[in-house]
């Protein structure tokens, strides 16, 4: 545990000689600087072009692009949405969220979670959720450290 608290430190002492935002993609350009990050996640979006088209399409039906900018370079980002459901309520969908490999151990993916966790409350939201793919260990590691938990199986019918 104390090396975990020493590494923070050290991440959170890099990040804080750098300038860091977090913004919502709204423009053409803030989508086409989002490509090659979301890219490390979404491997099989391989046309940016394409990319853009959908998350434009996705956007229309409400699905928001957080982006982490480290020195004014897109380094996280966090796709989204509000939904409400009998079952849950009012709550946060987090659809992708990734960090450049070249700027992890910076903290930023902490950084990035939890300015998505403050949208949602902003947003009146009871909880925020993430399907996470059973290969993806690390990735759920970080949730459990973010003190997420798992509530349910995703069960899918492939229909094609």
């Amino acid at each position: 545990m104390d090396q975990r608290i020493a590494e923070q430190n050290a991440a959170q002492k890099a990040a804080d000689q750098h300038t860091i935002e977090i913004t919502l993609a709204k423009t053409d350009a803030d989508i086409a600087d989002s490509y090659a990050v979301v890219k490390e996640l979404r491997t099989h979006m391989t046309d940016a072009d394409a990319y853009a088209a959908q998350i434009r399409r996705q956007m229309e039906d409400g699905y928001n692009m957080a982006l982490l900018r480290i020195d004014g370079e897109v380094a996280g980002c966090g796709g989204f949405r509000v939904h409400e459901t009998l079952s849950r309520g009012r709550y946060m969908y987090v659809e992708d969220l990734v960090t450049s490999p070249k700027h992890r151990s910076f903290g930023l993916g902490d950084k990035l979670f939890d300015w998505l966790a403050g949208q949602a409350r902003e947003k009146g939201c009871a909880q925020m959720e993430i399907i996470s793919g059973v290969q993806r260990g690390d990735a759920h590691r970080f949730y459990h450290r973010k003190r997420m938990t798992v509530k349910a199986f995703q069960l899918v019918l492939p229909l094609t």
